[in-house]
């Protein structure tokens, strides 16, 4: 046996080359025949262990695939049974709750009855399903005040108003409870907490607002008239003289005149529902120059003879005046024309005003007038009264008037003399049924010597004039 490295030639045995020190491989000699068979043995082997290396992949694969598809199955079992538990829930709810539509019908028709408790149970359900609707939750509201149960029906109000402002409805129906309870305070309460103008104007007459002054206040050189309003009706209270006003002091009617003088204007206002509004005040000094006393032609004194009282004041101021002894104001009888001395006693009292409203000193005439004539004034009434009976203006003696059910009365006041002739003036008055007299315009005149009968007429000048009866 040789070496293989050096071909040293080997002894048997040995493990190295003692030449050249390589290991001895011992590779036993196969014959060809044998070799072939071995390697076709080991060929068979190797594809035997490859084919079932792949018959064991191809198990491996198939178990795999089989829990994969037991899981699918699982799954898409669990998935029906869900399914079916939603379907069966659903129908459930459905079968139970209904539709918005069908629970309100309910609702309608429990409330249709009287049933408001079974009425409040299904507009809960219909609420819970459309919360977002105001109108159905005003509809729950008014089912519990039907119900009685006044205090969740306010509640549902105050909850609808603090999420629509402008829901007209939930403040009509909390107002309403309110209102039964008499609880204005409340109201007053609730409509000033509205940032809407639109419920604050629909509500108005359940607020107290204070007065509002017609005029700013400051100085003026005028008379003011001073006119105070309130947001609705009610009652004004008011003081001129700064002192603070309650329900005892004077109630505000007509518009008041500020002439000369320093006012301070305090007033409050109690609407019908008894709220009371603060106190508004308002300040005003009016400083005016005095008017001109009127001149008066006629002296104060006893007289005979029919007179004529004519008036003068400077130009731009106004007169005014009584008949009975009371003072004069720009309320009392405007001054136009000469006045006709009235038969009798009587007491004249006039004042001027000038065009800011300043008044004058008030000018008093004592008057006393006996007139005396071939006629008296019973005899000179007596012919009056036939000739109008005569021309049918009258229907009897007693001065009824055709058609109208109540009757002419006929007033003697003067005297006057025209052309120097002496006349009994005689003013016509249509009295209603109720008593009320109301001046016609037809004045008459009697001739107190010859008792002959005219119409009488005044011009723009106040001068009389007479036409034939």
């Amino acid at each position: 046996m040789k070496c293989q490295s050096c071909g040293y030639e080997l002894e048997e045995g040995k493990l190295y080359c003692p030449n050249c020190g390589y290991e001895i491989q011992i590779v036993p000699d196969f014959e060809p025949e044998i070799e072939e068979e071995m390697t076709g043995a080991l060929e068979e082997i190797t594809s035997e262990l490859v084919r079932h290396e792949k018959e064991a992949e191809k198990e491996k694969k198939y178990e795999q695939e089989e829990r994969q598809r037991s899981k699918m199955n699982f799954y898409s079992t669990l998935a029906a049974a869900c399914l079916v538990g939603v379907i069966l829930l659903v129908f459930f709810t459905y079968h139970h709750m209904g539709t918005v539509e069908t629970q309100l019908a309910r609702a309608q028709k429990a409330a249709a009855d009287k049933n408001y408790g079974k009425a409040i149970e299904y507009m809960t359900r219909v609420v819970e399903m459309d919360g977002s609707d105001m109108e159905l939750c005003n509809t729950l509201g008014e089912y519990y005040a039907l119900n009685g149960e006044t205090q969740q029906a306010a509640v549902v109000f105050q909850d609808i108003i603090a999420a629509d402002r402008e829901n007209e409805n939930a403040y009509r129906n909390l107002i309403s409870i309110y209102e039964e309870a008499k609880d204005y305070e409340a109201i007053n309460a609730l409509i000033r907490a509205s940032s809407s103008d639109k419920i604050v104007n629909t509500f108005i007459k359940y607020i107290a607002n204070p007065p509002q002054f017609s005029s700013p206040q400051g100085s003026y050189d005028e008379v003011v008239t001073l006119k105070l309003t309130a947001n609705t009706t009610g009652t004004v209270y008011f003081t001129l003289d700064g002192s603070e006003p309650d329900e005892t002091s004077q109630v505000y009617r007509t518009p008041m005149l500020l002439d000369d003088g320093i006012y301070t204007v305090r007033a409050f206002f109690v609407n019908d529902y008894g709220i009371k509004s603060e106190t508004a005040v308002q300040i005003y000094e009016i400083h005016l120059h005095e008017a001109h006393a009127p001149e008066i032609n006629l002296d104060s004194g006893e007289y005979s003879e029919p007179q004529m009282i004519t008036v003068t004041a400077p130009k731009n101021e106004s007169v005014y005046y009584t008949v009975d002894g009371s003072e004069p104001t720009r309320d009392s009888i405007l001054y136009h024309n000469p006045i006709a001395l009235p038969i009798g006693g009587s007491i004249y009292k006039f004042i001027s005003y000038s065009e800011d409203g300043a008044a004058s000193e008030v000018v008093t005439r004592n008057y006393a007038f006996s007139f005396t004539s071939v006629l008296d004034l019973p005899t000179a009434m007596n012919l009056l009264v036939v000739g109008l009976l005569d021309k049918g203006v009258i229907a009897d003696i007693n001065c009824s008037v055709p058609e109208k059910g109540g009757k002419n009365v006929y007033v003697c006041s003067s005297a006057i003399a025209i052309n120097q002739k002496n006349y009994y003036l005689m003013v016509e008055y249509y009295e209603d049924l109720s008593g009320v007299n109301t001046r016609t315009g037809n004045l008459y005149c009697v001739d107190a010597e010859t008792g002959g009968l005219y119409h009488a007429a005044i011009d723009e000048d106040g001068h009389y004039s007479v036409v034939s009866f």
